[in-house]
């Protein structure tokens, strides 16, 4: 059991943090955090990961994801995952608005500790989202303010 549960941890920290470069986003900030984050459709999530962390697998709902790293230039090995405080929210091309409710994703040991920042919402095909994310991380460091906008397909 103990075995199955790793191997969850392992793959859910590959899927949340590296599920498609193309729809992930950086930001290195001045105070040397780097924040990732990127929304995707939650079919990419495996079955067993989804299970695992309570996420719905639908054609029709998307996942933002949130994680904020300090230090290490130059390599993600070198960065130290910390918490934070996340809020989010998003508004479709017809101005609809969803704040979006982000729930915190802890795994691992003090030396090799991911933490992920969550939220999953419906979507409808070809929606176009503009997504507004601020990061304000642990020790009351600076406030960041990520937007970007990611259309969505439902097959």
């Amino acid at each position: 059991m103990l075995a199955k549960k790793a191997l969850y941890s392992i793959v859910a920290i590959l899927v949340l943090s590296l599920t498609s470069y193309a729809m992930a986003g950086e930001l290195r900030t001045d105070d040397g955090y780097v924040i990732y984050y990127n929304a995707l459709d939650t079919t990419m999530i495996p079955k067993e990961v989804a299970r695992a962390y309570g996420i719905v697998r639908s054609k029709n709902r998307a996942m933002l994801n949130v994680s904020v790293r300090k230090g290490g230039k130059g390599s993600l090995l070198k960065t130290k995952a910390v918490l934070a405080k996340v809020t989010a929210h998003a508004a479709n091309l017809t101005g609809q608005l969803k704040n979006l409710k982000m729930r915190r994703i802890e795994e691992g040991n003090a030396d090799q500790r991911a933490i992920y920042y969550i939220a999953v919402f419906s979507i409808t095909n070809e929606e176009m989202w503009n997504f507004t994310i601020n990061v304000e991380p642990e020790n009351k460091a600076k406030v960041q303010e990520i937007k970007f906008r990611q259309q969505f397909f439902v097959d």
